[in-house]
């Protein structure tokens, strides 16, 4: 393994990330002492750049879920809201068998359900963003826009989290089945308002 200190000869906050982000996808735990050490800075500096480790944690995690997203995209199969739901299907499954990430859950549950969960958190704006992406994408056929498009968002990333990650953290398989049903349900009234 190589020393990735030598590659920082000047580092600066985005090689924070990368680095943290490339110590994850490898399964080591993201400290923010040994990442420090790994840069070649100080404790101070690194907890300015990127926060504390909840924060760092989160920031990885959501640009890992914008790369995610960008691969099912490309892979879901269907027509309309099936595609929709096959995109979200398709997330689930890479996330949820995603070792680095089930591991993170399995050994610190309570800070990855905080870093996954948290409403306010980059995790779960990154999983906006990637839904809303999707919906908008021409292959949902998802027409219909209003005021309840980012409650539906926001109904979509409850369900989908909170099916998938919860049972991964006390020890269960994740309800992947029931968050694509309860998905469809909600997309369908989208796409089939009842009549004025």
């Amino acid at each position: 393994m190589t020393d990735l200190a030598t590659r920082y000869v000047r580092p600066r906050s985005p090689d924070a990330l990368a680095l943290a982000r490339e110590m994850f996808v490898r399964g080591e735990r993201v400290d923010m002492q040994p990442l420090a050490e790994r840069l070649g800075i100080g404790r101070t500096t690194l907890y300015r750049w990127v926060g504390d480790r909840e924060q760092l944690l989160g920031n990885v995690l959501g640009s890992l879920a914008d790369d995610t997203w960008l691969l099912v995209r490309e892979q879901a199969d269907g027509d309309g809201v099936d595609w929709a739901v096959d995109a979200i299907r398709r997330f689930l499954v890479a996330t949820s068998t995603f070792p680095p990430l089930r591991e993170f859950a399995e050994r610190e549950p309570q800070l990855a359900l905080r870093v996954l969960l948290s409403s306010d958190g980059a995790v779960v704006t990154h999983l906006h963003a990637g839904i809303s992406t999707v919906l908008r994408d021409p292959r949902a056929g998802i027409t219909r826009e209003d005021d309840d498009h980012a409650e539906v968002i926001d109904t979509l990333v409850l369900i989908g989290t909170a099916l998938e990650w919860t049972p991964i953290a006390i020890g269960q398989e994740p309800e992947i089945d029931r968050a694509c049903r309860l998905a469809g349900l909600v997309l369908r009234g989208l796409t089939n308002p009842e009549p004025a």
